[in-house]
């Protein structure tokens, strides 16, 4: 079969990067900053933490997998979510043939877990060789192939999400959703109730454990960073365009943009402490420097509640 022309966008959170060529591939292009704060991915947040282990870098892609569709609609198009358990069934084939039926209606396929536990645009089926085409992180250097046989990883989860047609989108219910979105993200509704630290409260435990002498992951905290600072960039952004655009609502939502933009501030010192891929060394364990990112962190968390608490109001107004 042909293969489409989609391919992964430049993004940090590899989904809305997904999302974003998706979109472009069907001529219904946005920026990268509306895309992130129309879905939620510039909120998202999990510390990631697993067996006394914090700031693993599986935090950036746990989502709310059974809310990303709808979500995704905001940008104008419906999704259709294919999701299943790959262990001892026959849940990849079926999942080949529902990937092969969008592709052939020219519709690239979101999908999870192919050469990374990361989403990745799923352009093309090769038959031949019993496996899909695929774009993400690693696609440079691995080459655009996955066999079916071993996908998904061992963790067995199969998630994808494909575009089936245009919608009308209601400008007001979007941003109603978009700024509830936000809100549900600081509260830590946005995942499964796993334990795991999420939204402004990851962001404070993520302080408390910088605080004490337990294993912060090195590679991770440096990539947690990283995602955290450029998604909220994105999201302070697509607050600024909100703000421009409806008058009667820019007082708050500016408010929560600068928020979020003292937010990053406090943040970028960590991105230099704790460069990614690196994770500075040995910094993740000294003792003084984790004290002082623990504060930063805090600075942060307290900057995006100030920001909750504006988009509110922003929302009691709307």
């Amino acid at each position: 079969m042909a293969e489409l022309g989609a391919r992964i966008a430049p993004n940090w959170t590899s989904a809305a990067g997904a999302l974003e060529g998706v979109l472009s591939h069907l001529g219904e292009g946005l920026p990268r900053h509306a895309i992130m704060g129309l879905t939620g991915h510039a909120w998202h947040f999990c510390l990631g933490a697993r067996d006394g282990v914090i700031a693993l870098p599986s935090g950036p892609a746990d989502l709310d997998r059974e809310a990303m569709a709808a979500r995704y609609e905001r940008t104008g198009w419906r999704f259709e979510r294919f999701a299943a358990d790959a262990t001892g069934t026959d849940a990849r084939e079926r999942a080949a043939a529902w990937v092969v039926a969008h592709l052939e209606a020219d519709r690239p396929v979101i999908g999870w877990d192919f050469h990374l536990h990361e989403h990745a645009v799923v352009y093309g089926y090769d038959a031949a060789r019993g496996g899909f085409l695929v774009d993400d992180l690693l696609t440079g250097e691995a080459g655009p192939f996955v066999a079916l046989a071993d996908w998904p990883s061992t963790l067995g989860r199969i998630e994808l999400l494909a575009p089936v047609e245009p919608v009308e989108v209601d400008a007001g219910e979007a941003v109603a959703g978009a700024l509830t979105t936000a809100l549900d993200c600081f509260a830590g509704l946005d995942g499964t109730d796993d334990g795991q630290p999420r939204g402004t409260a990851g962001i404070e435990a993520w302080a408390e454990a910088m605080d004490g002498d337990g294993e912060v992951d090195r590679a991770g905290n440096a990539y947690q960073l990283a995602v955290l600072q450029a998604a909220r960039l994105d999201g302070a952004d697509f607050l600024a365009d909100l703000a421009a655009a409806i008058p009667e609502l820019a007082e708050p939502l500016t408010e929560a943009e600068r928020a979020i933009r003292e937010e990053t501030k406090a943040l970028s010192p960590l991105l230099t402490l704790f460069p990614f891929p690196t994770g500075g060394h040995g910094n993740v364990g000294n003792a003084g420097l984790r004290r002082g990112a623990a504060m930063a962190l805090r600075r942060a968390a307290q900057h995006e509640r100030r920001a909750a608490e504006a988009i509110v109001r922003a929302l009691a107004l709307e």
